[in-house]
């Protein structure tokens, strides 16, 4: 990849970056034992940054070795958190709390991406010739999601709600990450809310969006995290420092070089290049906002997702970083 050759302009660039977020930089490795992580990555999107900080030698300068493979579900990873097949994994913040809420292990370690105003990833879709054309229309329909008690569950039912109707005015489907959009094209559903490459794909292809479900949406919440066993994380928290500091210099570099990311769609998904050449690249973020995850928490709660509201400290890993 191009970025490559750019790798010690990168890594000194990213030096004053990470300073100026109070974060200690780590000089290179050189004749140090390297160690072994063993991470589970997104199959949808954001993942991006571990490869980049990888090909810009963040990691083995840090003395670690990642093992990536790429990962089935949200709930999957942390599966394989709490089985010991991987150390981090990256899943989704409402399964990682809906999982502390019933008592599980498991913590946040490092953000990936907030839900930002500007930058949609994800959204109700319907085809570009439906008679869906409000809200309202969508009684009597079914609807898609990747995952029912998820933020896009949440975010649905209070659009319904405010526009009159009720969960039990719909039928909800739960799809798989790519099955979304596979079921919009099919007919299969009326609607749908696929995310991340897949929502960018279908708005690709020219299906029409409700913007009023991704307007409602908890912005600052995290939408994709990485996430450990609280046992191993601390048991590894220097290793899961140097972790989190080679991507948050990777997160840098990426948000400075659309190109990049771009080169590492290309290599590792199966989506027409076509498209990924000119996708939205939404930002990475590394720290989590606390206050907004509680935010939506709360909404979980309401509707039933989670069986309780667990403290940041439950869930957000003490050495993560926090804005």
């Amino acid at each position: 990849m191009a970025y490559i050759t750019l790798k010690s302009l990168a890594y000194g660039a990213a030096l004053v970056a990470v300073s100026a977020l109070g974060i200690t930089a780590t000089a290179p490795a050189m004749a140090q034992e390297m160690q072994t992580i063993r991470v589970e990555r997104s199959p949808v999107g954001q993942f991006e940054g571990l490869f980049i900080a990888q090909d810009l030698g963040l990691f083995e300068e840090r003395g670690i070795v990642l093992d990536i493979k790429v990962g089935a579900s949200p709930d999957g990873a942390l599966a394989q958190l709490m089985s010991g097949q991987q150390d981090v994994a990256m899943t989704g913040a409402v399964p990682l709390t809906a999982a502390v809420a019933n008592g599980l292990p498991v913590v946040a370690v490092l953000n990936a991406q907030d839900q930002e105003p500007d930058t949609a990833t994800y959204g109700l879709i319907v085809p570009a010739d439906s008679p869906i054309q409000t809200i309202a229309d969508l009684k009597g329909k079914k609807i898609g999601l990747p995952g029912i008690a998820s933020p896009q569950g949440s975010v649905l039912i209070r659009t319904l709600e405010a526009n009159g109707l009720t969960r039990d005015d719909v039928e909800l489907v739960n799809l798989p990450f790519p099955g979304v959009l596979q079921a919009i094209d099919a007919g299969s559903v009326d609607a749908g809310i696929p995310i991340g490459l897949f929502y960018d794909l279908a708005i690709q292809q020219g299906n029409r969006e409700l913007k009023e479900v991704f307007d409602s949406s908890t912005f600052g919440f995290p939408s994709v995290i990485f996430a450990s066993n609280k046992e191993w994380a601390d048991q590894n928290a220097e290793l899961l420092g140097k972790f989190i500091e080679a991507m948050t210099l990777g997160y840098e570099y990426a948000n400075a070089n659309d190109d990049a990311v771009r080169d590492v769609d290309i290599k590792m998904t199966q989506l027409p290049p076509e498209y990924l050449k000119v996708r939205a690249i939404s930002p990475f973020q590394a720290a989590f906002n606390a206050d907004a995850w509680n935010l939506e928490n709360e909404f979980l709660a309401k509707y039933g997702f989670i069986s309780r509201v667990p403290t940041a400290e439950e869930y957000i890993w003490s050495g993560a970083p926090r804005q």
